[in-house]
């Protein structure tokens, strides 16, 4: 995937913003997160979808593993994961790299990341460093995390602030 274009603010949207804030985002409102999800299936991406809302450490070990079809002698641990994350970024597996990019969507990972804070940034980490990774090479990889409190944050990943989306960073800032 080459570049983006001086004007894909405009043309793009839907990826540009995310790529642009790291390539992870947060999502309050479902519509808007629907709206994001239809966009990035309108310039052609591979999208998955897993719910976070009853991971613990080896349930959430096994949702992405199955999602991005890692293969099994994966390992189970965060790790492994990096490893395997890499891989998908370089393009090995769990997307067409044909595609436009990868988004995957973590439904209610703010549930999660309540009960595992550490471990959920520790994971925005590895999504973040990720699509840096996948840009080396041309592959836009964008992680949108489902919310369910205006005021959800998340420690400093990949040296940046995760952000709101651009649609509702305002309703965040007001709560």
């Amino acid at each position: 995937m080459p570049t983006f274009d001086l004007d894909a603010d405009v043309t793009h949207p839907a990826d540009f913003n995310l790529v642009r804030g790291g390539g992870v985002a947060l999502y309050l409102d479902p519509a808007v997160l629907r709206e994001a999800e239809e966009g990035l299936e309108t310039l052609a991406y591979d999208r998955t979808h897993i719910d976070a809302a009853t991971w613990d450490e080896l349930t959430l070990h096994d949702a992405v593993a199955a999602a991005l079809d890692f293969p099994n002698y994966y390992g189970r641990n965060l790790d492994a994961m990096a490893d395997c994350l890499g891989d998908v970024a370089h393009g090995d597996y769990g997307w067409n790299v044909e595609r436009t990019g990868l988004a995957v969507t973590l439904a209610n990972f703010g549930v999660f990341a309540r009960r595992q804070p550490d471990l959920a940034t520790a994971l925005a980490d590895l999504f973040t460093a990720t699509s840096r990774y996948g840009l080396v090479f041309g592959h836009r990889l964008l992680w949108l995390l489902g919310v369910d409190d205006p005021r959800f944050q998340l420690g400093p990943v990949g040296g940046f602030s995760v952000p709101w989306n651009g649609r509702e960073w305002l309703v965040s800032a007001r709560e």
